[in-house]
């Protein structure tokens, strides 16, 4: 039996709507665990920060594939909380890097767990060569979009 468009069209309707459902347990589990109301890309920024080392919010930006003016915004709460800092570069006073301090980094771990237990979560009774699958559909809609860009 042949696909028509209209159950194609059916197909990536309900597709979307799937999408669209698990980012929202995701962001609900996510916010059920976290300290201080971090969002999830609050966390990423951690994440990245305490991986990677200080980092300008415009290099952040382009890995995180958001503006900059979205990582200032998140910094300046991250910063409030005194989770990281701002600091001036030694070669270039003009630059600004985003740096985890002290208290950013006892933070790390318990972000790790919340995302691993996610994660735990989102992947239960799935076989490890349905997550395998899984990658590979989703490896395949990102080459699709940076084919296109």
């Amino acid at each position: 039996m042949e696909e028509t468009k209209e159950d194609t069209s059916e197909l990536m309707k309900e597709l979307d709507d799937r999408f669209r459902q698990v980012r929202r347990l995701i962001n609900l589990e996510w916010n059920r665990d976290n300290i201080h109301g971090l969002g999830i890309t609050h966390g990423r920024i951690l994440m990245m920060l305490a991986e990677e080392g200080p980092q300008k919010a415009s290099a952040m930006a382009e890995a995180m594939k958001i503006t900059s003016g979205a990582v200032t915004g998140l910094a300046d709460r991250l910063v409030e909380l005194g989770f990281i800092s701002r600091e001036r570069g030694e070669a270039d006073r003009r630059v600004v890097l985003l740096e985890i301090t002290e208290e950013g980094r006892k933070l790390i771990s318990n972000l790790e767990e919340i995302k691993h237990s996610i994660m735990k979560r989102l992947f239960s009774g799935m076989s490890e060569q349905e997550m395998r699958n899984m990658l590979r559909y989703c490896n395949i809609m990102i080459d699709n979009f940076e084919r296109e860009a």
